[in-house]
């Protein structure tokens, strides 16, 4: 390996060690906690250093919510991808979005901008902010309803229903997060499955 190499992975190295640092400092003490000082200090390296990875914070926890719904996008493929049939894979879709949010729980209130102190000005991370990987995440959700409920041939359709689905477990993962939904993760499984049966009924369902 060259010298020019050694360095562009060393870089990447640091990069990914500042995002682990910013997550595992809001892990322990919220999201409010995280500086650019912090990080460096975390990483042992100077704040000088981290802006040269990342012009701010906001970008930094940008860069975060990024790589939060890449990795549950990642999480329901593989759900869905297990099972056989349009309703079962639209079941397990539903139980990786909400075991992704209870088992990344700082992640996924970033991602959502439940609480995050976000800044105002040009290229600060706002929720809300349209993101490719966002994107990507309803893109699948809708696909996978559009083969559950082909008379739902609209565009406009889907979109709602999607939105309903993503409205029904966030709700669920938000009282379970307040902890006004106080159960075990058999209980929460059986709770995302009834809720996402009962979205069929609802709305898909002839």
């Amino acid at each position: 390996m060259g010298t020019k190499e050694r360095r562009e992975r060393e870089r990447q190295m640091l990069r990914q060690g500042i995002l682990a640092a910013a997550r595992d400092i809001a892990g322990q003490e919220g999201w409010q906690a995280v500086t650019i000082r912090r990080v460096a200090e975390r990483v042992e390296y100077s704040p000088p250093t981290i802006y040269e990875h990342f012009a701010s914070k906001e970008a930094m926890l940008l860069e975060l919510m990024r790589a939060g719904f890449v990795l549950l996008l990642a999480d329901m493929r593989r759900a869905a991808d297990a099972e056989q049939g349009a309703e079962a894979r639209v079941v397990a879709l539903g139980q990786a979005y909400c075991a992704f949010a209870w088992h990344n729980p700082q992640l996924y209130q970033l991602m959502h901008g439940l609480g995050v102190p976000f800044c105002a000005g040009e290229g600060a991370a706002q929720p809300g902010i349209a993101l490719a990987e966002a994107d990507a995440v309803f893109e699948y959700t809708l696909a996978a309803l559009a083969d559950l409920a082909p008379r739902l041939s609209s565009r406009a359709e889907l979109e709602d229903a999607v939105m309903i689905l993503w409205a029904t477990l966030h709700g669920l993962v938000s009282l379970s997060m307040s902890g006004r939904i106080e159960a075990s993760p058999e209980c929460r499984a059986r709770l995302v499955d009834r809720a996402v049966r009962g979205f069929f009924t609802a709305y898909i369902a002839e």
